[in-house]
């Protein structure tokens, strides 16, 4: 009996650190009751301390997500911990109910499973391929974000350097006196170590004894889901929306966005921003263009009446001249959002010199590419054709018999196709946006180049980055998953592998793509009329992986705005 209420008691303590470290995703049903009355010159209790105050309180060193993590063993290169052992049986014939596993799985979820067998499902902390503990970048330098204040301790005047280094010919970009205050965004955390500062806009570094925090943010910080870089047609306006850059937000935060370019300009509380650029003119008439400008987007809190900056993120925007009579061939790479037409028809509808290669073409239109439902990165790799009916198969012009992979001057020389001045990339729903996805991706990006390089050719390779479903969505027909909360959170987490792989790498001519940030709104998915509980039919969005007419609209218009940029004049 006695180990019976052993395991009783683990579990429920492990589920209720599992309830305080995920916000509240489950609670357990009666362990919160009403205080009873004071009895007669009785005093209060005093509240019993959690299983992770007591681990606290016998060495263990962390937080308490780290403790909880800490309980879900990880192996080498993503491998499962071995289980434990199982609980012995308990008196009376009753089995003891403990945790026999706790584990992260492939796709990132904490799972844990019970002696008899049971499994919980505690939600998505990321996967076994991602690192939990921060690291320094190759600098030494651990990101951070936090306002600090240059103290007087030391000297009354500093020097902010270009480098991390100390030397006379090491570049002086600013001059400062105490009482400033900057934004540190990155701290190496030793002795006599460098802080990395963002002072009017410029990165610069002075050693990091020489300032005090200011103020940091306790809370959570958010990702903003945007690349460093973007491009915009000048006369089209691009949105930004706030539920596709910042998924995760708490309540406590605030968004605000800002544009340093011309043009107009529409704010939605936080909840949106839309810019149509326009050519800067001066005085006299100048026109300056292309323009540069600056989007920034930054997250707030309110804090003894004074908003404080959490985190910000600002992106380069190019912004280029319409160029509809490009002559340029393409090639489009994807799963059903390719092969479904609409994205394929919108652009051919701009650009009237555009020609599309491709051993498929899209039904009513007839526009070639290499688009198939249902696709994973892993079939294109390795598969030499799917069967989608019981009598239909999709065959992969990309396989390679001799190889068995994946080969693109295979696809090209069978074919007897021109090299394509540029290829766009869109898998990975299909994979669950894992990891390995990301991985498969880059082995098709290696083949288009190795393709190029034997040829002389150069090509652009565009990759386009994936959308966050909408909240309010919900599945008839993709059985696999109808968690939406769920699978947003594998978006969200999707784009920062796709940014970690592609970004910065425009001089290999690899580019991502950023089209997430433009979709959010009700037109912008497909939709349908459903029957609801009380036999009503209503219109609602009834698929949230594929975007309707209006989304992929804008989702064609930045991708339009790249290839003015790569092949514009």
């Amino acid at each position: 009996m006695t180990v019976a209420l052993l395991c009783v008691c683990v579990l429920i303590a492990v589920l209720l650190a599992l309830n305080l470290v995920k916000g509240g995703i489950f609670v357990i049903e009666g362990l919160n009751g009403k205080d009873g009355s004071n009895g007669t010159d009785g005093t209060n209790g005093q509240n019993g301390k959690s299983a992770y105050e007591l681990a606290v309180e016998n060495g263990f060193r962390g937080s308490l997500h780290e403790w909880l993590l800490s309980l879900a063993v990880r192996g080498e290169n993503g491998q499962d911990g071995q289980n434990g052992q199982d609980g012995q049986d308990g008196q009376n014939g009753m089995d003891g109910v403990g945790v026999r596993d706790v584990r992260i799985d492939e796709n990132g979820w904490l799972l844990i499973t019970l002696s008899d067998g049971r499994v919980i499902n505690a939600g998505y902390v990321g996967t076994n391929n991602e690192s939990f503990d921060p690291a320094p970048d190759a600098d030494g330098f651990y990101e951070v974000y936090e306002q600090v204040v240059m103290n007087d301790v030391f000297a009354e005047s500093l020097k902010l350097r270009a480098k991390p280094e100390i030397s006379d010919d090491s570049e002086v970009l600013f001059t400062v006196s105490s009482g400033t205050e900057l934004l540190r965004v990155g701290d190496q955390k030793v002795e006599n170590g460098f802080s990395r500062l963002v002072y009017r806009d410029q990165i610069c570094y002075a050693r990091s004894k020489f300032f005090d925090l200011k103020y940091q943010y306790e809370g959570v910080i958010p990702e903003i889901r945007l690349p460093s870089t973007m491009t915009l047609t000048v006369g089209e306006q691009a949105w930004f929306y706030t539920d596709q850059i910042l998924p995760t937000l708490g309540a406590d935060l605030r968004v605000s966005y800002s544009y340093t370019g011309s043009g107009e300009r529409i704010y939605n509380g936080g909840t949106s921003f839309a810019v149509t650029p326009a050519w800067r003119t001066e005085a006299g008439g100048a026109v300056h263009a292309p323009e540069s400008a600056t989007l920034t987007v930054r997250v707030e809190t309110l804090v003894e009446g004074e908003l404080k900056t959490v985190t910000e993120k600002k992106v380069a925007v190019t912004v280029v001249a319409r160029q509809d009579a490009l002559a340029l061939r393409g090639l489009f790479i994807g799963d059903s959002r390719i092969s479904d037409n609409t994205i394929l028809t919108e652009l051919t509808g701009h650009m009237s010199n555009l020609t599309l290669l491709g051993t498929r073409e899209t039904l009513h239109s007839g526009i070639p590419h290499e688009g198939r439902s249902s696709w994973s990165t892993e079939e294109f790799l390795h598969s030499a054709y799917k069967d989608i009916t019981p009598t239909q198969r999709v065959q992969n012009a990309f396989y390679n018999p001799a190889t068995q992979a994946f080969d693109f001057a295979y696809y090209m020389e069978q074919n007897g196709f021109a090299s394509p001045d540029f290829v766009v990339i869109n898998l990975g729903a299909n994979d669950n946006f894992s990891a390995q996805s990301v991985q498969n991706l880059e082995i098709m990006v290696q083949s288009i180049r190795a393709y190029a390089q034997a040829r002389g050719v150069t090509i652009q390779i565009l990759i386009l980055t994936e959308y966050l479903s909408p909240a309010n969505g919900y599945y008839l027909s993709q059985s696999y998953n109808t968690d939406v909360d769920a699978k947003r959170a594998l978006q969200a987490a999707y784009f920062g592998r796709l940014s970690k792989q592609f970004e910065g790498r425009e001089n290999e001519g690899v580019h991502l793509v950023s089209v997430h940030q433009a979709i959010n709104d009700w037109g912008d998915w497909t939709r349908d009329d459903v029957t609801v509980d009380n036999g009503a039919t209503e219109e609602r969005i009834t698929d949230v992986v594929h975007l309707g007419r209006d989304g992929y609209r804008k989702e064609e218009t930045i991708l339009r705005a790249y290839l003015y940029r790569l092949f514009g004049a």
